[in-house]
């Protein structure tokens, strides 16, 4: 009877051994250091550090699902010598699902949910409450996200709140000093509104400008596609 199942035995952990090459188990972890180390997968707790970035050329996505807490004693010198917008933001290298505290920031390649609040931000995607001290440069924006200076995003979709919102593609409200879209629906509140393309909604601020506007523009000087009025246009 054993040499009858030794050849079994044998057969069935030669293919379950086959089937698991090349399947490397996903290694979970409650709580890591950052930046985080290349062997970790999942954070399903805890990451805490200097960010997200690598000192090697080496690449892996991770996710945080969590508290994403950050002490970065260099942000004052990132904020002046770090160009934003040549951040590698081409290819999400992190999924952050919670809350995201930091003295620091995202600094690109990052798909965030949750409410996050830092200095800076550069990512790929946001959604849900962001309050930044400087700059929100995100490809995707929904949801509330209210920075010091500038919102800057592809599509954005909810409220925006900063010195200067710019999103090529929104609908919403956005409240500024400078609020510039390429398509906008939804309101504008500002000192200067522009809208390259077309906008359906309402403009209010000193300036408006609407290249094929469908809606009210209220404010000093009212340009669109139609007539240029004071006070009133549409």
């Amino acid at each position: 009877m054993k040499t009858t199942l030794l050849p079994i035995v044998l057969l069935f952990a030669f293919f379950a051994t086959a089937s698991g090459q090349g399947t490397a188990p996903v290694k979970n972890r409650i709580f890591s250091f950052t930046p985080l180390p290349y062997s970790a997968d999942n954070i399903n707790g805890v990451a805490f550090g200097l960010g997200h970035f690598s000192f090697t050329n080496k690449i892996k996505k991770h996710k945080v699902n969590g508290l994403n807490l950050e002490i970065n004693p260099v942000t004052p010198l990132l904020l002046i010598f770090q160009d934003p917008d040549k951040a590698d933001n081409d290819s999400i290298t992190l999924v952050h699902n919670g809350l995201q505290l930091s003295v620091g920031g995202f600094n690109g390649g990052v798909a965030h949910k949750g409410v996050g609040i830092s200095v800076y931000s550069v990512g790929i995607s946001s959604k849900g409450l962001t309050v930044t001290g400087v700059y929100n440069l995100t490809k995707q924006l929904n949801g509330v996200h209210i920075t010091g200076l500038a919102n800057s995003a592809t599509t954005a979709r909810g409220l925006l709140v900063a010195a200067s919102n710019n999103a090529e593609d929104f609908k919403g409200i956005k409240i500024g000093l400078l609020n510039k879209s390429t398509t906008s629906a939804g309101i504008d509140i500002g000192l200067v509104n522009t809208t390259g393309m077309r906008m359906a909604g309402v403009q209010i601020g000193l300036v408006n400008i609407g290249h094929i506007h469908k809606g009210l523009q209220i404010g000093l000087w009212n340009i669109n596609n139609k007539r240029s009025l004071p006070f009133i246009n549409w």
